[in-house]
């Protein structure tokens, strides 16, 4: 073999060698294909905060849905006695005028209903603030009539329930309407000692008792200014465009039908200031 030869088998096994070991290398040092790279690796640390601070409000929302302390204690109600003793002391409607019968009234149904010993006094022409009478001479006020209630020992109430204002709308003085409310409750309260009041607000058919906002917005005042529980007859509605006609004796006073459905709302709310 001539040197030429040599040199060029020489050559081609030194190639052979390389190629062989670059190889061998590639082979014992593989990537896993699940590896990941550097990019995948600095974003998954990022989503577990991410996913913290979107839970955290929940307390927050939690603390949002529990009412207030205000809130709650402006909740009143009335706790039955052992033996109830009811006086129903009102106006026109109190004392059932525009019904069939006297004691179709709706303050006779509630008290049929209810089933407590109940006295019943209803004043036509008269309120809170007004004595009755055209010219408000009669002083027939709610608080002369308690008064005159407790003169007779015989007769002790341990609930009251005052309704109306229509016929203070005459005054047209919210002041004097507001305080001659909370007057009233006070006054019963010293008469009878414990005595439970609730105030029955001011209502009546359409159209009559659209004239009886700023009547009710006072009666209800003096009502929360004495801690009472008010029922409003005015807010809710008792009485509608809708309803009124199948309801309306006068033109100011319900008929047998509308007392039996103002009896069935304040039933209503009466079992709600109980629970």
């Amino acid at each position: 073999m001539t040197k030429q030869e040599w040199i060029k088998y020489g050559a081609l096994f030194l190639l052979a060698v390389v190629a062989f070991g670059v190889a061998g290398i590639a082979l014992t040092n593989p990537r896993a294909p699940e590896e990941p790279t550097g990019a995948l690796s600095a974003t998954l640390p990022a989503a577990t905060p991410t996913g913290s601070a979107t839970s955290a409000p929940a307390p927050t929302a939690t603390a949002t849905a529990t009412p207030s302390a205000s809130a709650t204690a402006q909740r009143l109600g009335i706790e039955l006695p052992a033996q109830p003793v009811l006086l129903i002391l009102g106006d026109s409607y109190t004392a059932g005028m525009g019904a069939t019968r006297e004691d179709q009234g709706w303050a006779y149904v509630v008290a049929d209903s209810l089933g407590y010993p109940t006295n019943i006094d209803g004043v036509p022409g008269t309120g809170f603030a007004w004595g009755g009478g055209p010219q408000d001479d009669r002083g027939l006020e709610y608080e002369v009539r308690l008064r005159e209630i407790a003169e007779d020992p015989r007769f002790v109430p341990n609930l009251l329930i005052l309704q109306g204002g229509q016929n203070d709308a005459f005054l047209n003085n919210p002041d004097e309407l507001k305080t001659a409310t909370t007057q009233t409750i006070e006054t019963a309260r010293r008469l009878w000692p414990g005595v439970q009041v609730v105030v029955l607000g001011p209502s009546a058919p359409q159209p009559l008792a659209e004239e009886l906002s700023s009547a009710n917005t006072a009666v209800r005042a003096g009502a929360e200014a004495a801690s009472a529980p008010f029922i409003d007859a005015y807010e809710a509605g008792w009485f509608t465009a809708a309803n009124s006609p199948g309801f309306d004796a006068d033109g100011a006073h319900p008929n047998t039908a509308g007392y039996a459905h103002m009896a069935g709302k304040f039933l209503e709310a009466w079992a709600t200031l109980t629970e």
